[in-house]
């Protein structure tokens, strides 16, 4: 099971949004090292010649973040309870980037492409789309100009895609955590094992469907929801799908939506 950073932003305290989850870590260690880097990163922006530890502190509980680790069995590393070391021992650049950690943890050749489906029903609830994410190719003039890690395109379908049914795409970036979500669920439920099981299956006939072709590690397979077990088929339509759809920016969607409901109230152009 992936473990989770839980990161405490201690001048919102009050806000209670002031903690955000970074999720996808396969180790609790990597988890732990990442948590390590980034309140020492916080602690370190705060330090100033000629500070005492005394104001150090003061100002780490005003302005800094706290991390926590969560895994399947609880929280098992608070970053606070070595905050007197940190204070004591200044950290090096390097000691303190949690974002190439983040960034290693995602395969370098990860890709994904998902082909998912609603269940056999009559319009308007039907509709389908793809969704591709793949490393970003920067184009040959880039220089050194900072691009995403990743890039994604969706294609949907408003109906049963046919001749007459427009097919929509969009292009979007990806950050990392969203697609090491994604991988760390997949790992999670099993479903990148070479030999996970593919077999006819009590799938329930007319419901949603998911297809997902994953690259990572130098190997690419399939998954197909209606070849699974019943558990897995549920953690991948219930659990990796919602991850999956989370990829694609919220703007998108909204766009999306409301094309599929002008299309299906005629005031989107068929294709004649």
């Amino acid at each position: 099971m992936s473990y989770t950073v839980i990161v405490c932003d201690m001048f919102h305290y009050a806000d209670p949004e002031h903690e955000i989850e970074v999720p996808g870590f396969p180790t609790g260690e990597a988890a732990i090292e990442y948590a390590r880097r980034r309140v020492r990163s916080s602690l370190e922006a705060l330090r100033k010649p000629g500070q005492t530890p005394e104001e150090l502190r003061h100002l780490w509980y005003t302005f800094g973040e706290d991390c926590r680790v969560v895994g399947p069995e609880g929280v098992v590393y608070r970053a606070s309870e070595e905050l007197e070391r940190f204070i004591r021992h200044p950290a090096t650049p390097e000691a303190c980037d949690y974002i190439a950690l983040y960034e290693s943890l995602l395969p370098g050749d990860f890709a994904l492409r998902c082909e998912w489906a609603a269940g056999t029903v009559p319009p308007p609830y039907h509709y389908e789309y793809h969704i591709v994410l793949r490393p970003y190719e920067p184009p040959p003039d880039a220089g050194e100009a900072l691009y995403p890690r990743m890039q994604g395109e969706i294609t949907f379908w408003p109906d049963y895609p046919g001749a007459d049914v427009p097919a929509w795409q969009e292009t979007f970036s990806v950050g990392t955590h969203a697609c090491l979500r994604v991988y760390a669920l997949l790992e999670d439920g099993g479903l990148l094992r070479p030999e996970i099981p593919q077999q006819e299956t009590d799938a329930a006939i007319g419901g949603e469907t998911a297809t997902l072709e994953v690259t990572a590690n130098g190997r690419t397979g399939c998954i197909r929801s209606t070849d699974l077990p019943p558990e897995q088929r549920a953690f991948l339509l219930e659990t990796v799908m919602p991850a999956v759809r989370q990829t694609v920016p919220g703007p998108v969607w909204e766009r999306l939506e409301a094309r599929r409901q002008a299309y299906h109230q005629g005031r989107e152009p068929r294709i004649l």
